[in-house]
């Protein structure tokens, strides 16, 4: 590149590749930000540029830009500090056909997610010990007669598992991935009944009744399970908390059509002086786990009477 540029005056490190992976430009602050090496860069591959790790990222990108055309998310460490690359395609001349050359914007990566990253690996070892060691007691506890022991085992250990679920995704989250949008497919009747698990004892507790309506089977739904299990364990705590004690909240499942399962969380009574504004947050966990795959969540409320929140699930192949 001849002359000046406009991104000369970018004040991030950006590198131009050509269409076979060569670096053929760097600005000055890449010059300045990567002192060391930035006098040989010119030339070589740009999977080399950087070392270790940052190395790998990058050469994932890279490809990835080639085969999609689409801009990439990547992050790398170099020198002691953490960037968040955006590598995106660029035409290439005439003469090199359909290839792609690849531009890479690096932005300095903020501390805090830096210590994520650093608190999410922490987070991760325990969980693995937690639930190795859970496995050990279900095993050893599986000839026991007393159920209630091993269902509390059996829950926390599926607890640590939806935990450690969502430290994969915030590995992913803070590695610039994007939110998994794959088909995924759940079990209505198998989610009531472990979201019910999951709050039978605080229900029990509240002095309020919780009842499970759900027939023995129902169509595969289209959603996360687990998301949908925890969205509805946090509004059925939110609807035991506003319900007077001998009252009672209902759990249901039902087929709504031939194309979608109805699940439901009923509550015919709150206690007094319950701030109605409140209403139309508390399924928001239930919209944001039921929404990218088609669902659609309702709140239906009747001043002195209650409230029902109906999530709708498209049928897998429907």
């Amino acid at each position: 590149m001849d002359g000046v540029s406009l991104l000369d005056f970018l004040d991030a490190p950006f590198l131009v590749g050509d269409p076979d992976g060569r670096v053929v430009y760097v600005n000055p602050a890449f010059a300045r930000c990567f002192e060391s090496m930035s006098g040989n860069v010119v030339g070589t591959e740009m999977a080399t540029v950087f070392s270790g790790g940052g190395r790998e990222a990058t050469l994932a990108a890279v490809a990835q830009v080639c085969e999609t055309g689409s801009t990439v998310r990547f992050r790398i460490r170099e020198d002691g500090r953490g960037f968040l690359g955006l590598a995106s395609p660029i035409e290439a001349a005439e003469s090199a056909g359909d290839r792609l050359g690849v531009v890479i914007l690096l932005l300095d990566e903020p501390e805090m997610d830096a210590r994520l990253a650093s608190v999410q690996q922490e987070i991760q070892e325990p969980l693995e010990e937690a639930l190795a060691c859970l496995e050990q007691l279900i095993d050893q506890t599986g000839g026991r007669r007393d159920e209630t022991f091993r269902a509390s085992v059996e829950r926390g250990a599926a607890a640590l598992v939806r935990a450690r679920k969502w430290a994969v995704e915030l590995t992913s989250a803070l590695k610039g991935k994007p939110a998994k949008t794959a088909d995924e497919t759940l079990d209505p009747v198998r989610v009531l009944h472990q979201a019910a698990a999951r709050v039978a004892t605080q229900f029990e507790e509240a002095g309020v009744a919780l009842d499970v309506l759900v027939p023995a089977e129902l169509p595969i739904a289209a959603g996360d399970g687990e998301r949908i299990e925890t969205a509805l364990v946090r509004l059925l705590r939110l609807r035991m908390a506003k319900a007077e004690p001998g009252s009672a909240v209902m759990l249901a499942g039902r087929t709504m059509g031939e194309d979608a399962v109805l699940l439901s969380v009923v509550d015919a009574s709150r206690r007094s002086g319950q701030d109605e504004d409140t209403d139309d947050r508390e399924p928001r966990s239930l919209c944001e786990a039921a929404e990218p795959l088609g669902g659609r969540v309702h709140t239906v409320s009747i001043p002195d009477a209650g409230r029902a929140t109906a999530v709708r699930l498209p049928l897998v192949g429907s």
